[in-house]
């Protein structure tokens, strides 16, 4: 009752200071695409140096404002959001013209005050580490090197151990003219050599926040130039209290502006570590299967050859410590060097082989492009409790829709009434991931024998979706032994995880595509050598009476689920 009513002082103090006749509010909307209990930060752009941000019950939420890096006359507001699986909530933001002069004038906002750094310039023979600069959260202490204004340490505070890490931007030269040897292009990765850096100084902002501390880094070709070629943001979170945050604790964002390159240069990122890695690189080929990838010599382009798909995690590691990369989309990564990884951000090639000429396989690409990774580091137990998590976190955030722009306030006085029922959430095991949720746009026979013999006679079917029937898949995130706890199957009532939606009926499983009943599914056998005298056993269980299903480890399961 005392937190409510420090709440609603609060509430009404900032309602006072907001004139209703002049300040304007803007509404929105965030939705959580994932099947989890969510908590993470959204961020706006926005125009006023000021705002205050309420939920649907008018009760304030936590935010932080600073300016831009982008442009000097926007904000950006990152605003603290908890949602529930497959929920939206709706927010109001309410602008001020004027900036706070006090910090509790505009609680629970925070403003975040740009730090500058003199710009430094980079050669292998001027002396670093002696002023060192923490940045840190409740999980990590990053050190800045205010002799390079580049990362010189990460500190994992629940182990307690420090890895000297550095990144920097670099660039492969590759070859345009068929005549003079290998080419690259949309197919083919040739390097002339090793990745050459790309910048000679660089300058640095740092933002500190009560919720969230921005570094800003610039990379200059040159000592004296005006303008910058790459950029990296580095955001450490901290976690408000009263609320679980671990897998936004865990996370460093980075953000990175590459781009316009010259042509025939592909950029990349490389981090080094003192990480003892013999030059091994784990990867997740598909999305869905982590594989170990030692250095391998070769005859021709070694280097090349040691480059692999990245499609949303890649970690390297020693006997303790484990630093694990999550990407939002695809990319080629590699080991070149011991505690080294390297990944590819931005291609921009040319050739004169007449075959990519005809068919655009040149990638002459003159764009900017801005990626964005998820670094964790920690001991190999926690970072394989989180990473598959984080994975999805990423490449599933919360969806902001902005229902209007900046507007004449509504009156405060006036009093708003919630006529929505509310839904139930959709929530899984921390090990489950909701990977499909739809209608199937097909209405055809759910027995695919039936099926095909309609389409042999010419038989025209219903060509409208049936919405009475959902299609689901749930997958399980990890591998037998990966975690003692999340490892081991998960058993989940269906007609309870889909209660928000309507009353189950029935439910068929069906095969990974959805085209066949897999109770009528016969597989190929196949002959295989070896030893036979133990015969394998299927683990796999049917759904129950009761829509009891168990998903295995790394087992993908699909539904046709029929509603009332």
């Amino acid at each position: 009752l005392e937190s409510e009513l420090v709440s609603l002082i609060f509430t009404f103090l900032l309602f006072l200071r907001t004139d209703s006749s002049q300040a304007p509010e803007q509404h929105i909307i965030v939705y959580n695409p994932l099947a989890w209990n969510t908590t993470t930060f959204i961020n706006i752009t926005v125009t006023y140096p000021m705002a205050s941000v309420y939920d649907e019950d008018g009760k304030p939420v936590s935010a932080q404002i600073q300016t831009s890096p982008e442009s000097i006359s926007t904000y950006d507001l990152y605003i603290h959001v908890t949602l529930s699986g497959l929920q939206y909530k709706k927010y109001v933001i309410k602008y001020a013209t004027t900036p706070c002069i006090k910090e509790s004038e505009c609680w629970p906002t925070y403003t975040g005050k740009v730090v500058k750094f003199d710009r430094q310039r980079i050669n292998g023979s001027k002396k670093t580490g002696r002023r060192l600069l923490p940045v840190m959260n409740e999980c990590y202490r990053l050190m800045i090197d205010q002799d390079t204004n580049l990362l010189h340490s990460i500190t994992d505070r629940e182990t307690q151990r420090t890895v000297k890490m550095t990144q920097q931007f670099g660039e492969y030269y590759v070859n345009g003219d068929v005549h003079q040897g290998p080419i690259s292009d949309n197919y083919i990765f040739t390097a002339n050599g090793s990745a050459i850096p790309v910048f000679k100084a660089v300058g640095m902002e740092i933002v500190p926040g009560k919720l969230m501390t921005e570094i800003r880094q610039y990379f200059y070709s040159e000592e004296n130039d005006t303008d910058f070629k790459y950029v990296m943001y580095t955001r450490l979170y901290r976690v408000p209290e009263q609320h679980k945050g671990e897998l936004l604790c865990h996370r460093i964002e980075q953000n990175y502006r590459i781009g316009p390159l010259e042509v025939n240069r592909e950029a990349i990122l490389r981090t080094v570590t003192d990480l003892r890695t013999d030059k091994t690189i784990f990867t997740d080929n598909n999305g869905f299967q982590i594989l170990k990838r030692p250095y391998k010599m070769f005859v021709n382009n070694t280097l090349a050859r040691n480059y692999y798909p990245m499609v949303r995690t890649a970690y390297i590691e020693d006997d303790s410590t484990r630093l694990v990369l999550l990407s939002e989309r695809s990319h080629g990564v590699s080991s070149q060097d011991q505690g080294q990884v390297e990944v590819m951000l931005h291609r921009r090639l040319w050739n004169n082989q007449e075959w990519n000429l005809g068919y655009n396989l040149t990638l002459n690409d003159s764009s900017v492009v801005q990626p964005v990774l998820w670094m964790m580091l920690g001991s190999k137990s926690t970072t394989s409790r989180l990473y598959p998590r984080a994975g999805l976190a990423l490449e599933h955030r919360p969806v902001v829709m902005l229902i209007d722009s900046p507007k004449k306030a509504w009156d405060v006085r006036e009093p708003r009434r919630h006529y929505a029922v509310p839904v139930d959430p959709v929530l899984l095991p921390a090990n489950l991931h909701l990977l499909s949720l739809n209608v199937p746009g097909w209405r055809y026979s759910s027995n695919h024998t039936k099926h095909l013999e309609h389409i042999l006679k010419g038989k025209a079917g219903n060509v409208d979706p049936d919405f009475g029937r959902v299609m689901l898949r749930i997958l399980h995130l990890y591998e037998v032994g990966e975690d003692p706890v999340l490892s081991q199957p998960a058993t989940i009532d269906l007609k309870e995880v889909l209660r928000s939606l309507g009353t189950v009926r029935t439910v068929e499983e069906r095969s990974l595509t959805g085209t066949w009943d897999l109770s009528e599914l016969r597989r190929w056998k196949w002959r295989t050598s070896g030893n036979n005298s133990q015969e394998w056993t299927n683990p796999y269980t049917r759904v129950t009476e009761d829509f009891n299903v168990t998903i295995l480890p790394k087992e993908i399961r699909t539904f046709f689920v029929l509603f009332k």
